[in-house]
């Protein structure tokens, strides 16, 4: 797993005869709320029903806050406030309320969650959003690293931890099994993989490909 950017010219300064460059973060898939559910689904104990619950009690209540002059926090993740915009005045008496208006929602992310990005692997990639081809051998090594550091995965997860199809991740999961691998429980009508109960010795390390 990695972050991916490439490189993005500036308009040239004054007096400048070439651009400057900037590195430029690229965004490969954008995960909505049910993609996200289904993810939060295969490595809890929560159903994708309960999960889109919450998050919609969360937007409800988050709005309610906002709206009544307050900020929200939310632990490990950020702060949520509120930014008005009104043209510019030299005397408060020149302005009222209704020349006033609603500007943006800021977030403002946790020194703890900015933290974990300090370590994040960055890889570049040519100004394209396509997604990589790994193959076999490289997704059942990925695959087997999440396991190792996340304790289980399902279906979902393994198809976006690949960036490939469904129908490909669960060849893969079930090529797993059948290697003695990982072994498939169920929770409900939920299925989910984990590494072997009789098969103690921990997975072999996957390269750097692997684990982009």
């Amino acid at each position: 797993m990695s972050i991916e950017y490439d490189l993005f010219a500036n308009p040239p300064r004054p007096g400048e005869t070439k651009p400057t460059l900037h590195a430029r973060a690229i965004n490969i898939q954008t995960v909505d709320t049910n993609e996200l559910a289904r993810m939060i689904e295969g490595m809890s104990t929560f159903t994708s029903a309960d999960i889109k619950g919450a998050i919609k009690a969360i937007s409800e209540r988050l709005f309610y806050c906002l709206s009544n002059s307050q900020s929200v926090h939310l632990d490990g993740i950020g702060t949520f406030s509120v930014t008005l915009k009104c043209r510019p005045v030299e005397n408060k008496k020149d302005i009222r309320a209704a020349s006033i208006a609603f500007k943006n929602v800021e977030f403002r992310a946790d020194p703890e969650l900015k933290k974990r990005f300090r370590g994040a692997r960055i890889e570049r990639r040519e100004g394209t959003t396509e997604r990589k081809a790994y193959n076999e051998d490289i997704r059942q090594k990925r695959i087997l690293w999440y396991i190792k550091n996340y304790g289980t995965i399902n279906q979902t997860v393994a198809a976006d931890l690949n960036q490939c199809t469904r129908q490909k991740a669960k060849k893969d999961l079930e090529q797993l099994i059948e290697d003695n691998q990982i072994q498939k429980n169920w929770c409900g009508r939920r299925a989910f993989y984990i590494r072997r109960s009789n098969d103690q010795k921990p997975p072999e390390a996957p390269s750097n490909e692997a684990i982009e």
